[in-house]
C-alpha cells in the first residue's frame, strides 16, 4: 500500500512538470490524456457508481464549448469567467432534463441521452449564435504559443485534481453509498427512503459540472471547433472504452485507462501509422478479455486469469504408466 502511494506522489510530481520536462508534442498528448481521465471520471460517476449508461454524455461536453465560446465571443467574458459559464450552463442543463430523463431505465435511458445529444447538435447548427455549420473561433491569445499550451495544460492537470478529489469524497460519504445502493438494487434503496431520483438528478449534475468545464478549456484549446466536433459521440465511446481498460466503479481506473489509452494510441500511431487502428482495437479487445475487473484490479494480488479462459490455460494431464507387477 505504501509502494502505491509512493508512485502516486512521484506520479503527481512528474505531472506537475510536464511544460519544464517535456516538448510541445508531449505536452499536448499529456494535456488530452487529463482531459479525458477528467471526462472518464465524470462519466464514471454516473454509469460506474449510479449504474446509468449515460451514452450520450458528451452532450455537455459539447455545450460547455459552445457556451465558453458564446460567452467569450458576444460577451466579451474572460477565459475563466467563460469556463465557469459553460460548467453552470452544463449543470443547468442536467438538472433541467434530469428529472424526465432518471426516470426511464435501462437501455430506454442510453437511447435518450444519445438523442438529446444529436438534438443539442442540430441545436448548434441552427442558431445563428453558435456560427452554425461554419463553426465558432475563440479569440486569439496575444500569448505565444508555447505560453497558451502550458496554461491549458495547468488548466487541465488542475481540474484533474480537483475532480479527482471531489469523487474520492464522494465515495467516501452517505451520498455516495446511496447513489451505489442505487446501482445494485435501486428498488430496495427505494423502499429504504432513498429518493432515488433526486439522487440521480444530482450525481449526473456533479458530472455534467466537471464535463461542461473539460469542454470549455477544451474550446480555448482548440480553439475552432464544429457542431460535429464538440458533440461528437466517439468522445464517449471512447470515455467508455477507458473506464471499462481501467476498472469501473473505481476512483483510479479512469485514471489509469486514460493515460493507458492514450499514451499506446500515440506511441502505435507513432509506429504504424497505416494500421494503427486495428491494433489498437486488439489490445483493447484482449484488454477486456484478460483483465475483466480492469487495470487496477491488477493491484495487491497475484493475477488469475479469468474464468472462462482457465479450461484453455490449464495443462494437460499426463497419463503414468501402469507399473504393478504383473
Amino acid at each position: 500500500m505504501a509502494l502505491k502511494w509512493v508512485a502516486a506522489v512521484i506520479a503527481l510530481l512528474f505531472l506537475a512538470l510536464v511544460p519544464q520536462l517535456l516538448t510541445g508534442y508531449w505536452i499536448r498528448v499529456l494535456t488530452g490524456a487529463l482531459m479525458f481521465v477528467v471526462f472518464t471520471s465524470s462519466l464514471n460517476l454516473i454509469v460506474g457508481f449510479a449504474g446509468y449508461a449515460a451514452f450520450g454524455n458528451v452532450v455537455f461536453f459539447g455545450v460547455g464549448a459552445y457556451v465558453a465560446g458564446i460567452a467569450a465571443a458576444h460577451l466579451q467574458a474572460s477565459m475563466a469567467l467563460s469556463i465557469m459559464i459553460a460548467a453552470l450552463a452544463g449543470t443547468g442543463l442536467a438538472l433541467l432534463l434530469g428529472y424526465p430523463l432518471m426516470r426511464i431505465k435501462g437501455g430506454y435511458f442510453a437511447i435518450a441521452t444519445l438523442a438529446l445529444n444529436e438534438g443539442m447538435k442540430q441545436v448548434a447548427y441552427n442558431l445563428e449564435v453558435t456560427g452554425g455549420g461554419r463553426g465558432m473561433s475563440m479569440p486569439i491569445s496575444p500569448h505565444s504559443p508555447e505560453t497558451v499550451y502550458g496554461s491549458i495544460y495547468y488548466q487541465m492537470f488542475i481540474l484533474f485534481l480537483v475532480c479527482v478529489a471531489t469523487i474520492w469524497i464522494i465515495s467516501r460519504i452517505p451520498f455516495g453509498l446511496a447513489i451505489r445502493a442505487l446501482r445494485d438494487q435501486e428498488d430496495a434503496a427505494e423502499v429504504m427512503g432513498i429518493n432515488t431520483t433526486i439522487y440521480k438528478m444530482l450525481t449526473w449534475a456533479i458530472s455534467a459540472f466537471f464535463t461542461a468545464l473539460t469542454g470549455g478549456i477544451w474550446a480555448y484549446w482548440i480553439s475552432f471547433f464544429e457542431p460535429h466536433t464538440a458533440f461528437d459521440i466517439m468522445i464517449s465511446v471512447k470515455g467508455f472504452v477507458m473506464m471499462l481498460m481501467g476498472g469501473m466503479g473505481t476512483i483510479f481506473g479512469p485514471i489509469l485507462g486514460a493515460f493507458f489509452l492514450e499514451i499506446v494510441s500515440e506511441v502505435i500511431w507513432g509506429a504504424f501509422a497505416e494500421i494503427h487502428r486495428l491494433i489498437l482495437g486488439v489490445i483493447v479487445v484482449l484488454a477486456v478479455l484478460l483483465i475483466p475487473e480492469g487495470l487496477v484490479g491488477l493491484g495487491g494480488r497475484h493475477w488469475q486469469p479469468p474464468s472462462y479462459l482457465r479450461p484453455f490455460l490449464r495443462a494437460p494431464k499426463r497419463e503414468g504408466r501402469n507399473t504393478d507387477a504383473a
